[in-house]
């Protein structure tokens, strides 16, 4: 751990193995957030989980010894089919969205930030590059100052990550030079709400806390039906009960004492059965869908209906969000109130050949939620 991070001065982790001449730069909100990413993948599949992939964004600089600096302050997922299975393995339309992404953060002199690299959940063996890895970097990040984030998740401990560079126009794919804890917390950013929302959704778990990130107004609980029947006794089965016979009174009352109890047992059994059929089904995850705000863009005429989910606890729980849209020339960044959000959608007054937005809310401090959805103009 560098001394930046470690000493709680700076907002970032820095990244720098020993003897090697590139330092990575790496704010604690991006580690947060891309967390967010990889463990809702992560949870998604039961036993080894869905990993997930997309483009860092940032800055690259060299200084006068030549010694290399990334810096990592934002990112864009890309979207996986996982036609293969849960790997990260990009098929022919999920890599036409992928190039689309990396063209549009090229570098360029009307730009901020650009493409920096790529990252990669692994809930694969170790941590390393895989040869569509490699691949996919030297397609679309063939400079020597690219990088790769490769983050693995863990259903019981805290996640692990390494990043990879080129030494001599070739990563050293098979293992990183320096491991590390990916969390917030263990690289002296201090705890933040999201940690705590990806710690319960590992594998689908669901646990209890005792400051949930979403505070839930109380749901009514159903309450099971009960049924109401009369004792039961011979003519229920169409059998006529004889007249009790003289001297048998006691032993006729221990017959009946035992029968009484299996109906009324059987009884309770029916209904505790029927009240459980009648119960609504609950989420089977409510933590992953804790994330879903629902993002959807409609062309209507010549405009963009943006919309999500008012009632999604991210948003019910938010003052405030932002709206960032991304097209092919332009990027603008919608400042939203609370009373915004619970409007439930927006209006943007443009219908351009492409655009990407990203709702990113704050329902807790230093904890954000983000979701993206994109739009493309239909081609005849």
């Amino acid at each position: 751990m560098s001394p930046e991070s470690s000493a709680g001065t700076a907002p970032f982790y820095t990244w720098k193995p020993a003897d090697k001449a590139v330092s990575v730069q790496i704010q604690f909100d991006i580690v947060d957030r891309i967390l967010l990413e990889v463990m809702k993948g992560f949870g998604s599949v039961p036993k080894r989980g869905a990993e997930v992939g997309g483009i860092l964004l940032g800055t690259t600089e060299r200084n006068k010894l030549g010694e290399l600096l990334v810096k990592i302050e934002d990112f864009e997922p890309v979207n996986c089919d996982h036609a293969q299975g849960p790997s990260y393995v990009l098929s022919e339309s999920d890599r036409d969205a992928f190039d689309e992404a990396c063209e549009r953060w090229q570098r360029g002199p009307d730009r901020r930030i650009y493409a920096v690299g790529y990252y990669r959940g692994h809930t694969r063996d170790g941590v390393c590059l895989a040869a569509e890895d490699l691949a996919l970097l030297e397609d679309q990040f063939p400079g020597d100052e690219a990088i790769a984030l490769v983050v693995k998740p863990y259903a019981t401990k805290v996640s692990t990550a390494g990043i990879f560079f080129r030494e001599e126009g070739k990563f050293k794919a098979d293992s990183t030079y320096l491991e590390f804890p990916f969390s917030r917390k263990e690289l002296g950013g201090g705890s933040s709400g999201s940690e705590r929302l990806t710690s319960a959704a590992r594998f689908g778990q669901q646990r209890v806390y005792d400051e949930p990130l979403f505070a839930s107004p109380p749901q009514p609980q159903p309450q099971p039906q009960v049924l109401e029947s009369a004792p039961p006794t011979a003519p229920t089965f169409g059998i006529a009960a004889d007249p009790p016979k003289k001297g048998k009174g006691v032993r006729g009352g221990w017959v009946w004492i035992p029968l009484s109890f299996i109906f009324m047992l059987l009884g309770t059994v029916i209904g505790f059965q029927i009240a459980l059929s009648m119960r609504p089904k609950q989420p089977a995850n409510p933590w992953i869908e804790a994330w879903d705000m629902a993002l959807t863009v409609k062309q209507n005429n010549a405009e963009l209906l943006v919309s999500w989910d008012p009632l999604a606890p991210a948003i019910r729980n938010s003052n405030r969000g932002v709206l960032y849209i991304q097209t092919r020339t332009d990027t603008h960044n919608v400042e939203m109130k609370g009373s915004q959000l619970q409007a439930g959608s927006v209006i943007y007054r443009s219908v351009p050949e492409r655009a990407v937005f990203r709702l990113e809310v704050f329902p807790r401090e230093r904890a954000t939620v983000s979701e993206t959805a994109e739009f493309k103009t239909e081609t005849k």
